[in-house]
């Protein structure tokens, strides 16, 4: 099976939650995905204008990666998305269409969690981590 390159815009919001360390974790409809350095090909983050930053990531098309990914989304197409990373939320809303392993873009209107779960994907150890 072949996917085709996506670029999909989500713009993040951010409010506490209870703390997360096991990665940036996509929830729908009560089932969730954690991504973790393992699954991640590639990631990059830039500063864009107004202080956003966009995180930028690729990730493995195993079953265990991608294709959980892909299950959760595609399962729960048209309902609430919320993502979160290290216990805060960086994500709500609505996604209507299917991301692909290549290519996706989170827009972060939150520089500090969106430089931390790209340095978290690329292996980064937390600061506070002995």
């Amino acid at each position: 099976m072949s996917y085709g390159p996506l670029f999909a815009v989500l713009i993040l919001s951010a409010s506490m939650a209870q703390a997360e360390e096991a990665g940036v974790d996509f929830a729908m409809g009560g089932e969730r995905f954690v991504l973790t350095p393992a699954c991640i090909q590639r990631v990059e983050h830039a500063a864009g204008d107004a202080g956003l930053v966009h995180l930028r990531f690729d990730m493995a098309e195993t079953p265990g990666c991608f294709g959980a990914f892909r299950r959760l989304l595609s399962t729960h197409q048209g309902e609430r998305l919320t993502v979160t990373f290290r216990g805060e939320r960086l994500l709500e809303a609505v996604l209507h269409i299917p991301l692909e392993p290549e290519n996706n873009v989170l827009v972060s209107r939150h520089p500090g969690a969106a430089v931390a779960a790209a340095e978290f994907l690329r292996g980064v150890p937390h600061a506070e981590a002995p």
